[in-house]
């Protein structure tokens, strides 16, 4: 008995001075703000863009491994730091991982189980390599990594370019659209970093790109548009509408023959920007307007939905699921069952301003 009370007085001390047996010191540990992730060979190739915790720039990271995991460690084995991923704030998915299916799903395994890796951390996609858009991160921001997690947080919601995603959202979309999502897309230019339009994934694969319209048709589809900029022509003038609120609602109706009625409804309000004529503010102009951008929205609505009826993927833009969580007994074929009507209705704001 006295020997076990000797182990306790000698090892509780331990813990109540350092907390834990892993415990190290802030300044040995290198802080990771984004991580991009591209396939080689035979598993990943990691780029880490670190915090700025000492006086001179840090710099861009790369570690490859079988698995994450393995990267991570041999990162740790070649640096003086341990590698910290509890402040990641962004992860970038290359072109070349999502189009291999089982490397994906590894590496989405390994995300969902790590209790390093926030479930909130924004998840993004390019056409290009993970690696450069790393690089082109720390350019923008003199080294910090953070350039996109500010737009994200200050702006990308408010200028309606893409759809803000978090890897929790991401995980519970694969679940319940089985295997199939939109992710946000930036690449890499010759004038820094563009973040706008989307990467499609069906049955857990790259499927297509959308550009900034497509992913506008999706944001309206979601109810989630606000900020997005439409463009109509009047008297041979272009005249932009910034879109202040969006809201949609579905509505399945079965039909005798056996099929289903799909009516999406959307309630869209807006301000007229830029020189629009004084007719436009009358009761008969403004009626005008509103119809002119209704047939906008729809058209950008019909033509995302082609694209996914074209990769016969009912699935990416949530139109299946929802039809589901309406008839939990249907099982068909979603593109010749089913019948969508898209019908927009628009409300412009006078904002007051001299014109």
């Amino acid at each position: 008995m006295n020997k076990w009370k000797w182990v306790v007085l000698t090892v509780l001390p331990l813990f109540i001075t350092t907390g834990c047996w892993d415990k190290r010191d802030p300044e040995d540990r290198e802080y990771m703000i984004t991580m991009g992730v591209d396939k080689k060979d035979d598993g990943y190739i990691i780029s880490f863009a670190p915090a700025k915790t000492e006086e001179k720039e840090p710099k861009k990271m790369v570690c490859e491994g079988k698995t994450l995991a393995d990267a991570i460690a041999c990162n740790d084995s070649r640096n003086s730091r341990k590698t910290e991923l509890g402040q990641l704030k962004m992860i970038v998915f290359g072109k070349s991982v999502l189009e291999d299916k089982n490397l994906m799903m590894s590496l989405l395994e390994e995300l969902e189980r790590s209790q390093d890796i926030s479930k909130k951390v924004t998840i993004l996609a390019t056409e290009a390599k993970a690696e450069t858009c790393i690089e082109s991160m720390m350019e923008e921001d003199n080294g910090t990594g953070l350039f996109l997690w500010d737009f994200f947080k200050n702006t990308a919601k408010e200028v309606g370019v893409t759809k803000g995603l978090d890897m929790d959202t991401f995980l519970t979309e694969l679940s319940e659209q089985k295997g199939s999502s939109i992710l946000p897309r930036i690449e890499p230019t010759e004038s820094g970093l563009y973040l706008g339009g989307g990467v499609a994934v069906v049955n857990m694969e790259l499927s297509t790109f959308l550009n900034d319209k497509e992913e506008q048709g999706y944001l309206f589809l979601l109810g989630e548009a606000e900020g997005a900029v439409l463009e109509a022509e009047q008297d041979g003038k272009r005249i932009p509408l910034r879109v202040v609120r969006s809201d949609v609602d579905y509505d399945f109706k079965p039909q005798k023959d056996g099929k289903t009625k799909c009516l999406i409804r959307l309630r869209v309000h807006g301000d007229l920007l830029g020189n629009a004529s004084k007719d436009a503010f009358s009761e008969e102009g403004t009626k005008k307007m509103e119809n002119l951008f209704s047939e906008i929205i729809k058209t950008e609505i019909q033509n995302t939905m082609k694209i996914a009826q074209e990769q016969d993927a009912a699935e990416l833009l949530g139109l299946a699921v929802r039809l589901r969580r309406a008839n939990p007994d249907y099982s068909g074929d979603f593109w010749n069952d089913v019948t969508i009507v898209v019908e927009p209705e628009i409300k412009i704001r006078d904002t007051g301003r001299i014109r």
